[in-house]
């Protein structure tokens, strides 16, 4: 995947028994978008169970590192954050970073080439996400866009640019979800928030593109409507494995 980029990016995917889809988010990834574009993907893996043989050979046609994570889908916490922080720290050198759930998938052509255009659109700006739906249709509800886009670049599909500031946040503070324990409550500041807000505090901010992909949300971690995210999964699959 002309170069748009000066060192290209160094995408990563976490895999945590979620081979199916993760398998699906990458065909969608490679249909959607330019061989042409300067980008590396390396999926991370908790220690799967569920391996497919088709992600395998898939992977493998695309020369698609596979590795194994310090962590297991028996670790008590959410090991998400960690798992793209020790990615970022070993893969210094390129010029942005995007981190990927393996529960989404492209909808649009050259998604991630409008993501570069507007991170690029403005000197403020450290970071680009995109739109969600979780019906291919319409947007998330407005009710949750200040949890999904405002509080933080949500890591589900966001474009990063790499620099100092940005380094020395994911090695001192990292990318992990953290809790602030205040004098009367307490508040969880999930994957990539802290961040995020350590950002802000740099002066610089986060956007949101115009194109939308597709969220099946929580699916290594929430069995509700499991069986229709299942489905549909193994249907979009079985139409991009016979292209």
């Amino acid at each position: 995947m002309t170069s748009l980029t000066d060192k290209g990016i160094q995408a990563v995917v976490v895999n945590h028994n979620t081979s199916k889809f993760t398998e699906l988010m990458l065909r969608t990834l490679y249909d959607k978008h330019s061989p042409d574009l300067d980008l590396s993907i390396t999926v991370m893996d908790n220690d799967s169970t569920d391996e497919t043989p088709e992600l395998t050979v898939y992977l493998a046609s695309k020369q698609i590192p596979f590795m194994q994570s310090a962590f297991s889908i028996d670790t008590e916490r959410n090991s998400h954050g960690e798992v793209l922080s020790q990615f970022v720290l070993a893969n210094p050198d390129c010029t942005y970073y995007l981190f990927l759930d393996a529960d989404i998938y492209f909808l649009k052509e050259k998604t991630i080439d409008d993501m570069l255009s507007t991170l690029n659109s403005e000197s403020g700006l450290f970071g680009v996400g995109t739109r969600q739906t979780w019906d291919g249709i319409e947007e998330i509800p407005t009710e949750i866009h200040p949890k999904i886009y405002e509080s933080r670049l949500h890591p589900c599909c966001a474009l990063i640019k790499n620099s100092p500031i940005f380094q020395s946040i994911v090695k001192e503070v990292g990318l992990t979800g953290v809790t602030s324990h205040g004098a009367t409550d307490e508040v969880y500041w999930d994957t990539c928030e802290c961040m995020t807000k350590v950002m802000k505090t740099h002066g610089y901010h986060h956007a949101i593109c115009s194109s939308m992909v597709y969220h099946f949300f929580s699916v290594s971690y929430d069995d509700q409507y499991m069986d229709r995210k299942n489905r549909d999964c193994n249907e979009l699959l079985k139409t991009l494995r016979n292209l």
